[in-house]
């Protein structure tokens, strides 16, 4: 891969490095960030309508394709292409296409979704706002969609959500784009339960706009239509944008301005958090990565000796059952920020200390030495573990622990039935049933117990 050269001339040349304009952080606003208490409203400039993915907006295409010169307002120009078209589904059609399009292509999803993947690892952004129609929040962040009143259900639970005022291109019947759309729209929000919760929602939340401009005719529906139904009640706003807004646009809105682009607004956030330690550096995904990889093929090496002759091999199977789980858990979530945010790590470790205990109580030794390894694997997501990640213990004797070295496990492994006598009789009982070339396997599952036991 080639290096980002980050030259002088080179600076001045790259537009995406241009888009990283320095910016101050308010103080008001990172504390809001710290303790969840943000909502991110998204607008089509962190999507597909962004700078870098297509040639030509949506609107400049359906605008060409009606052969239509004057600026029109966005709605106004899709009632028009469904009354030429005389089909609503040919407009319909137009969207999923281009988002499609965008998906097919791995260099153009890249650009479509950075804002979504910077934003993915930051747990404590846990809701979404937005008027766009494509899946790229569920795709790349984990967050579950609230398209419909029906999908209320969940809006009140404790995983990122996405709220999707104008619908999603998963369910074509909810598309908002017509002006005859945007007026049922906005009618229905007046009175349905989406409206009442997002109201409920922006009434203890910071607002952080991105991807609008102030003449965007989302944003000016928006914002109108929230100052209309919360009056005082609608709290302080942030407008990310390197648009310069007019005098005339400051006079009917009055969100604080941070003139950057949205992704890097999203990196600094993060690294800010990074240093007060809320989060964690992405970069331990990569580390993690890696990780798993050498640890697996080391289990797989162990998982072909013959456990009858050396019963310990099962508690440390176990073990690095564990380990990947943990470590696999970590990758398979981290879009939805849970093993970024590390008072949930720490929380998850806890449990696992207690779960340790109650499964030791009863002589499970085996799970005993699962969670071992799964403790082990949340312990590599602190930062702390960053510089010794190349030092994860791979090896298990019971008795004695996790082992760093090949050499020290061979050693300890003589140890095993004066280590922990009872655990290695269990072994030996349970070797027996075992025929060459069977590889013990231990579930994701632990099953009739309780950390109160």
């Amino acid at each position: 891969m080639m290096q980002h050269n980050e030259s002088e001339e080179h600076l001045l040349g790259c537009e995406d490095c241009q888009k990283r304009v320095p910016f101050e952080m308010p103080a008001a606003l990172f504390e809001d960030c710290k303790y969840g208490r943000v909502v991110v409203f998204a607008g089509a400039g962190i999507s597909t309508e962004g700078r870098g993915v297509f040639p030509s907006s949506f609107y400049e295409e359906i605008k060409e394709e009606l052969d239509i010169s004057e600026e029109i307002d966005f709605d106004n120009l899709m009632s028009k292409f469904v009354l030429r078209t005389k089909d609503k589904r040919a407009l319909l059609n137009k969207i999923k296409n281009r988002i499609d399009y965008a998906k097919s292509f791995p260099e153009l999803e890249h650009h479509a979704t950075t804002f979504h993947k910077e934003l993915s690892s930051i747990h404590q952004i846990q809701e979404i706002i937005t008027t766009n129609w494509d899946d790229f929040f569920e795709r790349e962040c984990g967050a579950t969609p609230i398209v419909t009143d029906k999908d209320f259900a969940y809006w009140d639970q404790p995983f990122r959500k996405v709220f999707k005022i104008h619908g999603s291109i998963n369910n074509p019947g909810s598309i908002i784009a017509t002006k005859e759309d945007y007026s049922t729209c906005y009618k229905e929000l007046s009175k349905n339960v989406i409206g009442a919760t997002l109201k409920q929602l922006l009434a203890t939340k910071t607002i952080i706009f991105v991807g609008y401009s102030f003449r965007d005719t989302d944003f000016v529906k928006i914002y109108s239509y929230l100052q209309k139904n919360m009056g005082s009640v609608l709290p302080h706003a942030y407008f990310v944008s390197l648009n310069e807004p007019t005098n005339e646009d400051l006079k009917k809105f009055t969100p604080t301005i941070i003139k950057t682009d949205a992704t890097h607004f999203l990196a600094v956030l993060k690294q800010k958090l990074i240093e007060e330690k809320q989060l964690v550096p992405d970069l331990i995904y990569e580390l993690t990565y890696y990780n798993l990889l050498s640890l697996k093929d080391v289990h797989l090496k162990i998982s072909e000796k013959d456990i009858k002759k050396d019963p310990a091999l099962i508690y440390c199977l176990s073990y690095q059952d564990g380990l990947i789980h943990a470590l696999e858990r970590a990758l398979q979530n981290k879009n939805t920020g849970e093993y970024s945010h590390l008072c949930k790590t720490g929380e998850k470790l806890k449990h696992y200390v207690k779960l340790r205990k109650a499964f030791l109580k009863r002589k499970r030794y085996l799970d005993v030495a699962y969670i071992d390894g799964y403790i082990v694997g949340l312990a590599q997501l602190i930062p702390e573990s960053i510089e010794k990640q190349d030092k994860m213990p791979i090896y298990y004797v019971f008795g004695a622990g996790p082992i760093d070295s090949n050499a020290q496990f061979l050693k300890t492994r003589k140890l095993a039935s004066k280590l922990h006598k009872a655990a290695f009789d269990v072994a030996k009982k349970m070797t027996e049933k075992y025929k060459r070339g069977i590889v013990l396997h231990h579930n994701t599952f632990l099953m009739d117990i309780s950390e109160t036991d």
